[in-house]
């Protein structure tokens, strides 16, 4: 059986399961480690079997692996990747994919010129709710409305205990890059690649740079409207309705903020398609009338996010959460940013160098967002 030689950079956070997950791999063989906590990493080396380091270069350079999986700050995704990419080495990094989609498209170009697997870590497209909810659209027909809420709290101890969340140069965002960018991804997995976006951004309890509450407006591609409310100041609720021609999904939790089997999850059937009853019904008020069904997501397969890398790289094919895909998750991001901030509409594919400009501005403090 082929085996991935595989190297882990940065062990805490959400490095933690990642190293779960590849003890849990057996198309895997962890060969290196590399974390800033030097006694850390020579800690979890020895009970690997791996070898340690604190710089991710000498780790490449000494090691070359097969595959690396990137578990830092944002600001370093990019820059980290394209060294890996560079060198010839498969790579997994954490979401979001960059801070700016102007590197994420250095990213992807210089993966296919390598010919070499880039996925990213927006597990959340295998979760089984998540997994369920995608077949489940095309019943709903064309899809006309979406209203999608992701609401939080987070303490001023939660950034004091990471400071690299609190800034544009470090995160490339608040609410956006760090929470809701799975609830976002989600949003283009299911929706595809956004149009057109307006929205207002700002910061209505925090004392860090970056938004902490987004509500936008995107037109996607394919038709679909949605209204996106987005905060850390918040009560915990996610609350997701889906409303198409032929019917409607309910779905709701507000006892875990990332969502694997909601606590409501309801699909809809109209017993007539809103058009028929829109073009024919002699009643004025007439409506559609939902037929429910509780729909139980608990079987829904989908492989992990570390399976689908490994079999991508081992195997070929495409990861379930590929450089490509993760980079429109990364637009619509951006694009957000870029209308709450100067205030206009936003059309798709995004103008790079206009959000690289008001990326400088945001981290150099030049340009700040409204504040309560």
């Amino acid at each position: 059986m082929p085996i991935l030689r595989t190297a882990l950079v940065g062990l805490k956070g959400v490095g933690r399961q990642h190293l779960h997950d590849l003890e849990s791999n057996q198309r895997t063989q962890l060969v290196a480690i590399a974390d800033l906590d030097e006694a850390h990493a020579n800690t979890i080396a020895q009970e690997q079997g791996a070898n340690a380091y604190t710089d991710y270069r000498a780790l490449i350079d000494k090691e070359h692996p097969d595959a690396i999986i990137f578990a830092t700050p944002h600001q370093l995704h990019a820059p980290m990747s394209l060294h890996a990419l560079q060198a010839g080495i498969h790579v997994l990094v954490e979401k979001p994919i960059a801070i700016r989609v102007s590197e994420a498209d250095e990213m992807v170009a210089t993966a296919k010129t390598r010919n070499k697997v880039l996925a990213v870590g927006h597990n959340y497209r295998s979760f089984p709710a998540n997994v369920r909810l995608k077949e489940l659209l095309p019943q709903l027909g064309p899809i006309h409305r979406v209203l999608w809420q992701w609401l939080e709290n987070r303490p001023e101890s939660y950034y004091g205990r990471d400071i690299w969340r609190s800034t544009w140069a470090h995160a490339g965002g608040g609410v956006l890059m760090n929470q809701t960018s799975h609830d976002l991804d989600l949003l283009c997995w299911l929706f595809g690649p956004p149009a057109e976006v307006s929205a207002m951004i700002g910061n209505r309890g925090h004392k860090h740079e970056v938004e902490d509450t987004a509500i936008a407006n995107i037109r996607f591609q394919s038709g679909a409207l949605a209204n996106v409310q987005l905060s850390t100041v918040s009560h915990r609720l996610n609350m997701r309705q889906i409303a198409g021609e032929k019917g409607t999904i309910h779905f709701e939790d507000a006892v875990n903020a990332n969502v694997n089997i909601p606590e409501v999850f309801r699909l809809g059937l109209y017993d007539r398609p809103v058009s028929e009853i829109i073009a024919n019904e002699e009643r004025m008020t007439a409506q559609p009338i939902p037929q429910w069904q509780d729909i139980d997501c608990r079987h829904a397969q989908s492989p992990t996010l570390l399976d689908s890398f490994v079999d991508a790289c081992l195997d070929g094919g495409i990861p379930i959460t590929d450089g490509e895909s993760a980079r429109t998750t990364l637009e619509l991001i951006n694009a957000i940013i870029l209308s709450g901030v100067r205030k206009k509409v936003v059309t798709c594919p995004l103008d790079r160098d206009e959000y690289d400009e008001l990326m400088e501005e945001l981290s150099s403090g030049k340009v700040v967002i409204d504040k309560l």
